[in-house]
């Protein structure tokens, strides 16, 4: 009920748009009855937005998990920055509350338009999630994921404040955009064995663990009647948890104002746990 009325929201604030105003969502279906949906809206004018959007995943082995969001940002020729606040809801004695900032600099001003080399920006950003859990790992059992273990209940809230922060670039070569991403994230707290592994999100597909660092490249070829992209992530967390790796692959192709997307990712745990593979389509709509 609560997604159902998130997303007339999105239809009310469509209705009051200005310059422009788009309307989308996308669906990914995964082994273990994983099904997950990103919804969002995004409406502005030429040098400034606004952005509702709604995450959620569940599956045979988790319960559902939904994150409620709020972004706004401003382009300028030179840069750009963004800004973002988002709700986890409790779920399972789970919840956290987080904030978003990014910002982005040009480093071309106009380029010629034979010039190979298009685009190239540099940014930073920064995000602070402030979770609390009601219960937290037994010790009678070997933590596989925070969903396949038993849990204890806690005479106080756990609370763990998550900071994590990175940089940015990309470039455009002979329409070719090509784009990478550094995070850390640090804790305000020593993680011990006993803190149930926080949900994730890699990849729009829900895992869990402390991550430490991770890093992603993204490759796209916009322009094109069928535009292809290709993506790879790894995370690696605390706790002797091995790193995990996530490849994706993606078409997407316009019909008349709608943009149709279609994508497959395969995502690796780790640690000789078996691979999964994740496909998913969605739909922007412009109005």
């Amino acid at each position: 009920m609560r997604s159902m009325i998130f997303l007339a929201v999105f239809f009310v604030f469509s209705a009051r748009a200005g310059a422009y105003t788009d309307v989308g969502g996308r669906y990914t279906a995964g082994p273990g009855g994983y099904a997950g949906i990103n919804a969002f809206a995004e409406w502005g004018e030429d040098d400034h937005y606004f952005r509702p959007s709604l995450n959620t995943y569940k599956s045979d082995l988790a319960d559902r998990f939904s994150t409620y969001s709020f972004g706004a940002g401003l382009d300028r020729e030179r840069w750009s920055g963004g800004a973002e606040l988002s709700l986890t809801p409790e779920t399972g004695g789970y919840k956290n509350l987080g904030v978003y900032a990014d910002f982005t600099c040009n480093l071309l001003a106009v380029p010629a338009a034979d010039a190979a080399l298009q685009d190239a920006t540099l940014g930073v950003f920064a995000g602070l999630t402030m979770h609390e859990d009601l219960y937290a790992s037994s010790t009678a059992t070997v933590s596989v994921g925070r969903r396949g273990t038993s849990s204890v209940t806690l005479t106080d809230a756990f609370k763990l404040n998550q900071t994590d922060y990175g940089v940015t670039a990309a470039v455009k070569i002979y329409g070719v955009r090509a784009s990478g991403r550094f995070t850390r994230t640090a804790y305000s707290k020593d993680i011990t064995e006993d803190a149930r592994e926080l949900p994730l999100d890699i990849g729009g597909i829900g895992t869990s663990g402390f991550p430490d660092t991770a890093v992603s490249a993204r490759v796209r070829v916009p322009g094109l009647p069928v535009a292809p992209e290709a993506g790879y992530a790894r995370t690696n967390y605390l706790l002797d948890q091995p790193s995990s790796e996530s490849f994706t692959l993606g078409l997407s192709f316009k019909v008349k104002k709608a943009e149709i997307s279609a994508g497959w990712e395969g995502f690796n745990p780790g640690g000789g746990q078996p691979k999964s593979d994740y496909w998913s389509l969605g739909l922007t709509l412009p109005f």
